[in-house]
């Protein structure tokens, strides 16, 4: 599977919105080689005209990071490391009671490290540091061992910072850590990247909830409607599901990490995010799987073993083999700014990270009519999102089209994004066709909304915390309710998802189905 190429092309396009761009590359001299920077002992500097990054030339680390355009600046260091995972028994740091131990392993189901010690991920030692400029793009490589290597990316006047990732395999054993002759070093590891910065966020950052409202989170705590914590778990008790973005701030300064993937974040000290990219895991949690999370590029796990009859080490039930685990590559988009900037910029960035144009590729020259084209008559609010334009249930719906929008801001993230945003459905396309008739749905389409909400049940509901969460609802609510659509003109609150089945016609009087 080794990667065969020798070079890296890249170049600036524009594609229109909800449409396509044809780009030609061929083979030439006029192209401009990016070329590696010698690294000395005056600090390295690197820009986009955006970002400014220094990296210390004696430890080779991250060592601030600068918004030349805001003038934020912090300091902060990418740290990479690994969780030990527990097979049972006492969580480390915590005086022993009836949850702090348990016989509950780490697994598929299941992170519970055996200690918040955060372990280097090989020999201790200082990365490698290597910089490549080119006129549109320049690159850090960083090696923190063999199997933990990342590319600090900075493309030109783009308003992120890009962190691309390479983990694994992940080494069953551990042979850099001393341990007593009788004492094995296979250990389930837990791998994260951690960014630490001066931020004072007092133990608070905030992570997304299926990609869309964020979430404020405390350290060692939970929400109002939770009973008070008792910490069993201080690394894992902390860690939240991140679909799109983890955050903390002062109050004035925001550091953002949108994530390509789902993940495992939490903050566990003051000004630092942590990430977990992947895990190889030794035992089987016994919730189900009756496997350890030991996946390899050889697929050799036994998954017909008998119950309780598992393997360890990549030898699963009756033998298996022992194999390379599975390397995994990923994205952090770091975002750095004032408050309401980054909250401005973020939304957007995590769209063009999650959902970047679909590309394909033939041999020769393209041919086609013209090379470029859009499809809306303008572009959208920057708030508002075309989620969805499908056909697929057009036979059940009398050849009608599902449309669906999503408001991208949640209510008092921004001043001014997170208003109810409005759209003239008639207006919205290009290209001759258009909107002519236009109905509100159920999200899923299977109703219709105004029917729905009339037979709707009204819940009677009694806050039990002696008003907190009725002060948390109160200071969502200064967005007014649900607004019908007013011919083919249609209004989304924050966060709002709504659903529409239409009729679009060309305008030589064609119906698209």
């Amino acid at each position: 599977l080794a990667n065969k190429a020798t070079h890296i092309l890249t170049f600036p396009m524009e594609v229109g919105n909800m449409g396509y761009g044809i780009f030609t590359a061929k083979k030439g001299s006029g192209a401009q080689v990016a070329q590696e920077r010698p690294v000395g002992t005056d600090p390295v500097v690197v820009s986009n005209g955006v970002y400014e990054l220094t990296f210390d030339p004696e430890t080779a680390q991250l060592k601030s990071m600068k918004n030349v355009k805001s003038g934020v600046a912090v300091d902060i260091g990418i740290q990479w490391g690994w969780y030990n995972s527990s097979v049972g028994g006492c969580t480390s740091e915590i005086s022993p009671y009836e949850y702090s131990c348990s016989n509950q392993a780490s697994g598929a189901y299941m992170f519970r490290p055996n200690t918040s010690e955060l372990m280097y991920p090989g020999p201790p030692g200082k990365p490698t540091l290597k910089v490549v400029e080119g006129d549109l793009v320049t690159e850090v490589y960083q090696g923190f061992s063999s199997w933990v290597t990342h590319v600090i990316r900075l493309v030109k006047n783009q308003p992120y910072v890009e962190v691309e990732y390479t983990v694994g395999p992940i080494p069953i054993d551990t042979p850099w850590v001393k341990v007593p002759a009788d004492v094995t070093t296979n250990w389930g590891k837990e791998v994260i990247i951690r960014y630490d910065t001066n931020i004072s966020s007092k133990g608070t950052f905030y992570a997304d909830s299926n990609g869309r409202e964020m979430v404020k989170r405390q350290l060692n705590a939970r929400g109002p409607s939770s009973p008070p914590l008792n910490v069993s778990e201080p690394v894992a008790g902390n860690y939240y599901p991140v679909n799109a973005m983890l955050s903390l701030d002062d109050g004035q300064v925001e550091l953002a990490v949108l994530t390509d993937v789902t993940q495992g974040g939490s903050s566990l000290k003051d000004g630092s995010l942590e990430l977990m990219v992947h895990r190889r895991i030794q035992v089987d949690d016994s919730r189900g799987v009756q496997e350890p999370l030991n996946e390899t590029m050889c697929g050799c796990n036994d998954i017909n073993a008998d119950p309780g009859q598992m393997g360890e080490h990549g030898h699963e039930g009756d033998g298996g083999c022992v194999c390379a685990g599975l390397t995994i590559r990923g994205r952090h988009w770091l975002v750095l700014d004032t408050v309401e900037a980054a909250h401005d910029q973020r939304r957007v960035l995590s769209e063009a990270q999650n959902f970047p144009p679909t590309l394909a590729f033939t041999a020769g020259a393209a041919k086609a009519t013209s090379p470029e084209a859009s499809f809306l008559a303008a572009d959208l609010p920057k708030n508002l999102k075309l989620q969805t334009l499908t056909s697929n249930y057009a036979s059940f719906n009398d050849g009608q089209l599902l449309l669906r929008f999503s408001h991208l801001y949640s209510v008092n993230e921004h001043p001014t994004l997170s208003q109810p945003v409005q759209v003239d459905l008639s207006k919205m396309f290009g290209g001759g066709y258009r909107v002519t008739k236009a109905r509100e749905m159920s999200l899923t389409a299977n109703q219709d909304k105004a029917a729905m909400e009339a037979a709707k049940y009204d819940w009677k509901v009694k806050d039990v915390t002696g008003g907190l969460v009725e002060e948390q609802l109160a200071s969502c609510n200064s967005v007014e309710e649900h607004t019908p659509m007013d011919g083919t003109v249609i209004t989304l609150r924050p966060m709002e998802v709504k659903t529409y089945l239409i009729t679009f016609e060309h305008s030589d009087g064609s119906v698209l189905v």
